[in-house]
């Protein structure tokens, strides 16, 4: 800053008192909000908001948390990276999918159980419409609300998303997919105990060498949560004084990979608003057939795929926020 600046901006001038109070309202702005939606049937929802009110709307789905978590997880995530990029020009909501964070568990949900989730928080926050995307696992959930409430949802975005575990012309989820990957899946679709067999060995098990075994490099390189824990997800977390995730993170796991193999309960080609999918050619996890796929089965729909991408696209997310608040 020049010396001119500093005098401009010196304490008590009225350009020095307007810029502490703009700085005043992006940090409210910046400061989340908490607040819990209770469902039929007793199930609860723990959702989350972050930005200006006069902005368009985003609300997010996140993905499958591949790590045990006692706090945080869930849509908090989400919250941390809004704090950590700032992208103003949009208030994104997002939530703790079933079994996840602090919302109950749903068992033997389907992937369309998801829309009168999302139809509550919006009608919770008096939002009548909004943009919505997914996150690796999360990717399915984003594509049912944009099937599911078609009033509701402007645009749609899948990034690192999963595709269905079978579909029209041959596509079958484990094709391309790593090892470990495709092992996850094939345990899956012989049911709930061989599910959680994978979970407790592979995911919540003892660390495996990448020396001896590729697979597990290639998870340990791509998984879909660090153990590390994030440090802006941990400070959002005692700043909303969040308690101990209740319930066990193995049951919201097993839900969601069994209901990847299990009918969506909506078609593809059901979805009318503008869908993008965003993906790494690099990514081990969930092959770029996936999205390729999906997009050949969806009227209004785009791909952006990136060379020397992982299924780690965090970075992507100001992009990805972007496209969806386009008029």
């Amino acid at each position: 800053m020049t010396e001119r600046d500093d005098a401009i901006f010196r304490a008590g001038t009225p350009r020095a008192a307007e810029f502490n109070e703009e700085l005043s309202r992006i940090d409210k702005w910046l400061t989340p909000r908490v607040f819990n939606i209770e469902m039929s049937g007793g199930h609860s929802v723990r959702a989350y908001e972050v930005g200006p009110p006069d902005v368009p709307a985003v609300i997010g789905c996140h993905g499958t948390v591949g790590v045990p978590i006692q706090s945080g997880g869930g849509g908090i995530g989400y919250i941390a990276r809004y704090v950590s990029f700032a992208p103003l020009f949009c208030r994104l909501i997002a939530f703790d999918r079933p079994g996840y964070g602090g919302s109950s568990p749903q068992p033997g949900r389907k992937v369309g159980d998801i829309a009168p989730i999302v139809e509550a928080i919006l009608d919770h926050l008096s939002v009548d419409v909004a943009g919505v995307f997914g996150t690796s696992g999360g990717g399915p959930s984003a594509l049912a609300t944009a099937a599911l409430l078609p009033r509701r949802i402007s645009r749609a975005a899948s990034y690192g998303g999963v595709g269905p575990s079978f579909g029209p012309g041959g596509f079958d989820f484990v094709d391309g997919s790593a090892p470990l990957f495709r092992a996850e899946i094939e345990a899956a679709r012989k049911g709930e105990k061989a599910a959680r067999e994978f979970y407790r060995n592979v995911i919540a098990g003892p660390p495996r060498s990448p020396e001896n075994d590729y697979s597990a490099l290639e998870f340990s390189l791509q998984s879909r949560s660090s153990a590390a824990p994030d440090p802006v997800s941990e400070k959002i977390t005692q700043q909303l004084a969040l308690p101990v995730n209740p319930y066990p993170q193995e049951d919201a796991y097993v839900d969601d990979v069994l209901s990847w193999c299990a009918p969506w309960g909506f078609e593809l080609g059901s979805i009318k608003a503008p869908t993008r999918f965003f993906h790494g050619l690099e990514d081990v996890a969930v092959s770029p057939r996936h999205p390729k796929w999906m997009k050949s089965q969806i009227p209004n729909a785009s791909l952006e795929l990136y060379p020397h991408i992982g299924h780690a696209l965090d970075k992507l997310m100001p992009h990805v926020l972007a496209w969806l608040t386009m008029a």
